[in-house]
């Protein structure tokens, strides 16, 4: 299975990264390896997230010990991050509504 970032996932992966790197003392490299390990789960077992606020095809998976989380779905042989989420905020439903609309037709989702 591979995984593809949306590029509804590139501001929360940038939100990921600055917020880590704005809070020295929280530990950045145990973050991308909590990170790096929920993207090998997903590679290996793609239903393991449980299904978002009753969207059909949309999953979260949440990283370990942090306030993130990927939104996903699953077609054919590929995972498609929608957003790394931050669970404490309300950004990710901007990047759902352009999945939506627009992406699901690019990548026939």
């Amino acid at each position: 299975m591979r995984l593809v970032y949306l590029e509804t996932a590139t501001p929360g992966l940038q939100w990921f990264k600055h917020y880590y790197a704005q809070r020295p003392e929280l530990n950045w490299l145990a973050a991308l390896i909590t990170l790096r390990a929920a993207i090998a789960t997903l590679k290996d077992n793609p239903y393991s997230g449980r299904q978002f606020d009753d969207l059909e095809n949309v999953y979260e998976q949440k990283l370990s010990r942090t306030a993130f989380s990927l939104l996903y779905t699953v077609k054919n042989d590929t995972v498609y991050v929608i957003d790394v989420r931050d669970q404490r905020g309300r950004r990710s439903a901007a990047a759902l509504r352009a999945h939506t609309k627009e992406l699901r037709q690019k990548y026939h989702l």
